[in-house]
């Protein structure tokens, strides 16, 4: 059996409390991903393939599409200035991210287990998780919904949570 296919796991597309959480079933925990963090770690669940951080930039109209999803901010001046750090030549936020959404798998799931979630980066220079999501199951209580498909919007009366529409 190759390496890939031993470290393959599936993410839930059910996504507990709309907050952010993304829902590991193999391993029955949940992982708080802030909106940066989460639309990354949704661009490279899209690209299986993997990603190389210089080329960040061919991807703008999607990371605008999930981070849009995904965002508190309303305004789309604060969104772009958000992504554009991201893909700043520097890379400097994306290692950041990079490195903080392994922190946070390994912190819920040990150094041996969290390896086939997080985003790293391979010899040849791509970025890329093992991690796939699974498909919707019939008993799920929510609708069939991507991972990356679910938005958080603050409103004034705090934090409210609905499916994206879009």
């Amino acid at each position: 059996m190759s390496k890939a296919g031993k470290h393959t796991i599936s993410i839930s597309p059910s996504i507990g409390k709309y907050s952010g959480h993304v829902l590991l079933p193999d391993a029955d925990k949940e992982i708080y991903l802030n909106p940066v963090e989460r639309t990354l770690f949704c661009l490279f669940l899209a690209h299986p393939e993997g990603i190389f951080a210089d080329n960040l930039l061919l991807h703008w109209q999607e990371l605008q599409s999930l981070y849009e999803r995904e965002s508190l901010y309303d305004d789309p001046v604060l969104r772009d200035a958000a992504l554009e750090s991201l893909c700043a030549e520097s890379k400097r936020v994306f290692y950041v991210n990079i490195s903080r959404i392994k922190k946070k798998f390994v912190a819920a799931l040990g150094a041996r287990k969290a390896r086939g979630y997080y985003i790293k980066r391979y010899p040849n220079g791509l970025y890329r998780t093992l991690a796939t999501l699974s498909p919707p199951t019939p008993l799920s209580l929510h609708p069939p919904q991507s991972l990356c498909s679910l938005r958080s919007k603050r409103t004034p009366s705090g934090y409210k949570a609905s499916l994206s529409g879009r």
